[in-house]
């Protein structure tokens, strides 16, 4: 019996029917909402419950565009993650270029400060950000969200592009700059083209991370004509009855967007992250 366990353990399949495993049951749910969104209300509540449909039916793609106002929502969403996305990588390329390349007393404890800021819960920040941007006025506008969402995207930016600016060979920037380049133009004409599968990750980072905000944008939005993807699913839910069909639909719209940009630019995730953590 040992030796038997031992065979299987060792076996070169057995991490592949394992990852299968866990992958079905990850996927599983996606799979659910797939296949509801093709449902009508009666076969949703019909009992037993069908994973594949009986017959096929677009009403909650219709609902949810017609009527639900969802194609309005993916725009919001898409404002929203690219201006954040835009932002942060001005504001933190710029940032990582000077800290790293041009130090000054004092900026190693500035980059542990950005750090820090990583440590704190962004749910401890929500009061704090509601208060001051309802004494501004910017509450219930667009600009509030990209403002929280560039707060908590910019000091994980700075980090991720820190490994990436470190590896990268001083000689190359000297050069640029005894060529005729500014500081700012040996960022722009060397530095970024350089390190683009790493601007791109951390931008799919960025995007990823703002389109999937729910919590914030709740809080501080009042107009439905402001919300993001991910509220305006949540406004599908009823208080008597909900219309689950709609509400797939709506999620498999949400998903989509985000599941194709994260597709076309996989290849830069990983060469950027990965390019960051060694050493040139």
């Amino acid at each position: 019996m040992r030796t038997l366990l031992d065979r299987v353990i060792t076996a070169r399949v057995t991490p592949f029917i394992i990852l299968s495993v866990f992958s079905l049951l990850l996927l599983f749910p996606i799979l659910w909402s797939l296949t509801t969104s093709f449902k009508n209300l009666d076969e949703i509540y019909s009992w037993p419950p069908t994973l594949i449909p009986k017959e096929f039916s677009l009403s909650g793609y219709q609902f949810s565009i017609l009527k639900a106002s969802v194609p309005t929502y993916l725009l919001n969403s898409l404002i929203y993650s690219a201006s954040v996305t835009l932002l942060v990588l001005v504001t933190a390329t710029i940032t990582i270029y000077g800290l790293t390349f041009y130090p000054y007393k004092g900026s190693d404890k500035v980059f542990l400060a950005f750090f820090l800021t990583r440590t704190i819960p962004p749910q401890a920040l929500w009061i704090p950000a509601i208060v001051m941007l309802s004494q501004v006025g910017l509450l219930n506008s667009r600009l509030s969200v990209i403002l929280f969402g560039v707060i908590l995207v910019y000091p994980l930016a700075v980090w991720m592009f820190k490994g990436i600016f470190d590896s990268f060979p001083r000689e190359v920037i000297d050069s640029a700059t005894i060529d005729g380049c500014s500081r700012l133009g040996a960022l722009v004409r060397v530095v970024i083209p350089i390190c683009a599968p790493a601007v791109a990750a951390v931008a799919i980072v960025s995007f990823l991370w703002n389109w999937n905000d729910f919590m914030f944008p709740y809080l501080v939005l009042n107009d439905k004509a402001l919300y993001p993807i991910t509220v305006g699913v949540f406004t599908l839910l009823g208080d008597e009855m909900a219309m689950w069909n709609a509400l797939a639909a709506t999620q498999m719209l949400a998903v989509a967007p985000g599941l194709v940009f994260f597709v076309i630019a996989q290849k830069y995730i990983t060469k950027g992250l990965v390019s960051g953590a060694v050493k040139g």
